[in-house]
């Protein structure tokens, strides 16, 4: 087939014309940066330019009826005149919404009677968006996780106390915070940093001040909510508050004394539990999953270590509010930062094969540019790239 017969008869807002010449503007949008002092500049791409139609367009009367130029040339006049955006139908690149820019000429001569000429400048129309408002989920989720510490610190200071124990009981609570301080998950060094900012939260847990801090309980639970959101893991925090809530429970307390060291214990068992967990929870909503699994994964995890909490029958109606805010929130930012996430698809190969075939079979000639091959072996634990066992589901991220 030619290229004339897929030219198209041109139009404007339905009124036909004939193109003698056509061109288009194209490009991009760059904003060049050129700074004192340096010779190489900064070109700064800022988007797709508006396309411009350029139009050499011309309308004949009928020869062989009664009707001239004119009426044609009137109402391509009227179409151009009109505002707002309408339809073109381009010879060249077919139908597209277009506002007519700028000036518009229109020539007639005697010497070519029956014609009107027209240069017509049509500009993209595109579509009027507002800018886009959108609420700093990150900003909120990090004052929620706050929020919820000084809760659970609250909840500590009303319920602990070493007032008028004899020493065993005061030991006892001391030996819970040294404890706390040897998990592998803590690891502060040289405790100098902290001597030298005497405004840290964590000087309540300093060696010369710890028995003073015993007295006073709402510093004492800052600083070891300072100490648990300062690492970077929070798997032997949980695992800290499990032993202690249940070596708490097994003892048969007779005496007051023994009562208020089971209740410390209680006390500071449900104060790392509900530190460790208002920051996984924040570590889990601010990872960006690969795939819907994944996000379901995290999704799933946020709802059990806040449910964790919610379902004790310890928490205080406060503590309970602040914790399933938190839990909304995480939802909330996980949620923005799962949109068009691709999904995991399971594919059985039936024969031994390198990753980088299966890889190549699936995803076409873009495996290599995308490093499906190194995903495949990772994501699917594959002992040796070269040698894929048949028989066995693999598991491809579908776009």
């Amino acid at each position: 087939m030619a290229w004339r017969d897929n030219l198209r008869q041109a139009s404007f807002r339905g009124v036909k014309f004939n193109v003698d010449s056509s061109g288009m503007s194209i490009g991009r949008r760059i904003a060049r940066h050129e700074y004192p002092q340096r010779d190489i500049p900064y070109p700064e791409d800022m988007g797709r330019r508006a396309r411009e139609y350029k139009v050499e367009a011309f309308v004949l009367g009928d020869p062989a009826g009664d009707n001239d130029y004119m009426v044609p040339r009137d109402a391509l006049i009227e179409a151009i005149e009109k505002a707002g955006p309408g339809q073109l139908v381009h010879p060249y690149y077919g139908t597209v919404a277009v506002t007519v820019f700028g000036e518009v000429t229109l020539s007639e001569s005697t010497r070519e009677g029956g014609m009107a000429k027209f240069t017509i400048t049509f500009l993209e129309a595109g579509k009027q968006e507002e800018p886009k408002t959108s609420d700093d989920t990150e900003a909120k989720l990090a004052d929620q996780v706050n929020a919820c510490d000084a809760s659970f610190a609250k909840d500590f200071s009303d319920k602990f106390s070493v007032d008028g124990l004899p020493d065993f009981a005061v030991d006892d609570a001391l030996g819970q915070v040294d404890d706390l301080m040897a998990l592998p998950d803590v690891d502060l060094g040289a405790l100098d940093w902290i001597r030298a900012d005497p405004t840290s939260v964590l000087t309540s847990l300093l060696p010369e001040n710890l028995r003073n801090s015993l007295d006073a309980p709402l510093s004492l639970a800052q600083g070891v909510l300072g100490l648990i959101g300062g690492a970077q893991k929070w798997l032997s925090f949980f695992n800290f508050s499990e032993g202690l809530a249940e070596s708490a429970s097994a003892v048969t307390a007779t005496t007051a004394s023994r009562i208020a060291v089971v209740n410390n214990q209680t006390a500071f068992s449900d104060l790392v539990r509900g530190g460790a967990t208002s920051n996984r929870i924040y570590k889990l909503a601010t990872t960006q999953p690969a795939t819907t699994v994944e996000a379901q994964a995290l999704r799933s995890e946020i709802v059990q270590r806040a449910d964790a909490i919610l379902f004790s029958d310890k928490v205080s109606q406060a503590t309970s509010q602040a914790v399933v805010q938190l839990r909304t929130v995480a939802l909330q930012h996980l949620a923005s930062n799962t949109v068009a996430l691709p999904s995991l698809v399971s594919v059985t190969p039936q024969q031994v094969r390198p990753a980088v075939v299966l890889a190549h079979d699936f995803y076409g000639d873009a495996w290599y540019a995308q490093g499906r091959a190194d995903d495949l072996v990772s994501r699917n634990a594959v002992a040796h790239p070269g040698f894929v066992p048949a028989g066995q589901p693999l598991q491809f991220v579908s776009e």
